[in-house]
């Protein structure tokens, strides 16, 4: 083994043993900024062992199922690293989620402690759980037993007040001191205990045909990916990293992860306003921000109106080679929640190969990748489009209560329902989603190129396309649009423009009108395909 695999084999491969090495190597070292406080690398020890003690005095342990419902900051980060520190499965549980999603996840997830905030973004967290789980509402704290939530023992909330099944999270944390809780000692000796491959975090990925999938990732995954994407998206122990996704989403926790991990300093704002995470760019010395949907054209915006400059953050204005040279806006990553986030890169200030352009790189960090048909299940030759499957050691671990037979091939490998090219030199380029595939006729019709067609006619503002159930051609092409302010097209009008830009078999055999609002979206706004089949079909019988 060369010395630079040597090297790379000792580095931290548990939750524990990367608290231990940035503590020795970052200790005073601002690891999460504030606006009210920052903690160094050794306070963010300090702190979570002390919550890591005391969820062990209440009897969690190695292999505890606990959930965590919180907005991003120290009480999110704290618990998340005590959690993970005594061995537990932690749940991170969405600030978004509405009652039946929060039971769903919460019975699906078998979680037996749950952390909470009490209010956020208007949010009554005490009360969205006794929406979520009736008769919890009835229930005393350590006597909670909820057929909706069979296993969920014990809940602490920042503000307890006038909830008689939760205590206050200040009750759990004194438990550390109390004379017979575990001393530092034994929490030592548990993180010895923990393993690269023990379960670590489970993620709920939101899709777009069923309810939220719990991905489960190991320790491995949490503590050697990050490296890995913290080199491609060239982020240095000297970034001032504010992330703009909520650590519950994948995308978010991987971005608190990868400064973690190098040692640099995750800074948060404490609301989601535009205003004030551009308050805390300048307060605080903010270098780099990872931002979604809207918010980053609101935030460069916002910035604009206030003479704020904005030069300094790469993601708000270019990325730049080592010489100086622009190479672009677009972060040429490919990734999944399954996959911890990009398993295909070309590092964000390295510019594409000529004829590369349109390709998301190659694949990073020990991941290999196969291209399938998507009848035969054979592999294609390079360049052929098919199904992506993807294997490697930050891979998932597999999804929470079902078998591996369930999810992963005989042979490891996940199918991710992306259909997508990789070309001789291993350049990947997406063209779809299975999912996206409507095999009508015979022949199969990507929704997305549909949709394009539609959305790119003037009279459609929005356009949305799915696959009906149909005797005669197993499935038909169907679409809901969104008319464009002071338009008039009509069903006929607007499969006449079709026909101009797609073959006949890929115009929509029935269209139906509708308003913005009544797509039905995901909470991070991807559409339902089977809702929207739906809602197709019933608007047609109408």
């Amino acid at each position: 083994m060369g010395e630079a695999a040597m090297a790379k084999a000792a580095l931290p491969s548990t939750l524990p043993a990367l608290l231990t090495h940035l503590v020795e190597t970052r200790g005073q070292h601002p690891a999460l900024v504030t606006r009210n406080e920052t903690l160094s690398f050794a306070e963010l020890d300090r702190r979570s062992a002390h919550m890591a003690r005391a969820l062990l005095a209440a009897g969690a342990g190695k292999g505890e199922r606990i959930g965590l419902i919180a907005p991003d900051g120290v009480m999110w980060i704290t618990t998340f690293l005590a959690s993970l520190r005594i061995g537990a499965l932690l749940t991170a549980i969405s600030t978004l989620a509405a009652p039946p999603e929060l039971a769903h996840i919460l019975k699906s997830s078998d979680c037996r402690f749950l952390i909470a905030a009490r209010r956020f973004l208007g949010h009554d967290y005490g009360e969205t759980l006794e929406a979520a789980l009736p008769g919890l509402g009835e229930s005393q704290h350590g006597s909670i037993r909820l057929a909706d939530a069979p296993l969920l023992r014990a809940v602490w909330i920042d503000d307890a007040d006038g909830l008689g099944w939760a205590r206050p999270l200040d009750a759990l944390l004194a438990r550390a001191d109390a004379p017979d809780a575990p001393c530092a000692e034994i929490l030592a000796a548990i993180e010895r205990e923990i393993m690269p491959s023990d379960e670590a975090v489970v993620v709920y990925t939101s899709g777009s045909t069923a309810l939220p999938k719990p991905v489960v990732h190991h320790h491995w995954a949490v503590t050697r990916h990050p490296l890995a994407l913290a080199e491609n998206f060239a982020i240095t122990p000297d970034d001032r990293m504010m992330p703009l996704l909520p650590a519950f989403w994948l995308a978010g926790l991987s971005t608190m992860l990868q400064l973690l991990c190098i040692g640099g300093t995750v800074v948060y704002p404490d609301t989601v306003e535009v205003d004030d995470a551009l308050a805390m760019i300048e307060d605080f010395g903010v270098t780099r921000v990872n931002a979604w949907g809207d918010k980053q054209p609101r935030l460069i915006a916002a910035a604009q109106a206030k003479g704020v400059s904005l030069d300094h953050i790469p993601e708000l204005t270019v990325f730049r080679d080592p010489q100086g040279q622009p190479v672009g806006t677009a972060i040429p990553m490919y990734g999944m929640t399954e996959s911890f986030s990009a398993h295909s890169a070309t590092p964000v200030n390295q510019s594409l190969p000529p004829g590369k352009e349109g390709s998301f790189g190659r694949a990073i960090n020990g991941y290999e990748r196969r291209v399938v048909d998507l009848e035969t299940g054979e592999e294609v030759a390079p360049g052929e489009p098919g199904e992506l499957q993807i294997r490697g050691p930050a891979l998932m671990a597999g999804l929470y209560g079902k078998r591996r037979s369930e999810v992963f091939t005989a042979d490891g490998f996940y199918p991710t329902s992306d259909i997508v090219q990789i070309d001789a030199d291993g350049y990947l380029f997406p063209v779809g989603r299975r999912d996206d595939m409507i095999k009508t006729r015979g022949a199969n019709v990507s929704r997305l190129e549909v949709e394009a067609a539609l959305n790119a006619l003037p009279d459609v503002a929005t356009a949305v396309v799915a696959g009906l159930p149909d005797e005669e051609f197993g499935k038909v092409v169907a679409a809901a649009v969104v008319l464009a302010e002071g338009a008039s097209s009509t069903v006929a009008g607007l499969q006449a423009a079709l026909r101009d830009h797609l073959s006949s078999y890929k115009v929509p055999r029935s269209i139906v009108f509708i308003a913005e609002m009544d797509i039905p979206r995901t909470a991070t706004g991807k559409v339902k395909l089977s809702e929207t089949a739906a809602m197709i079909a019933a608007r047609l019988t109408q």
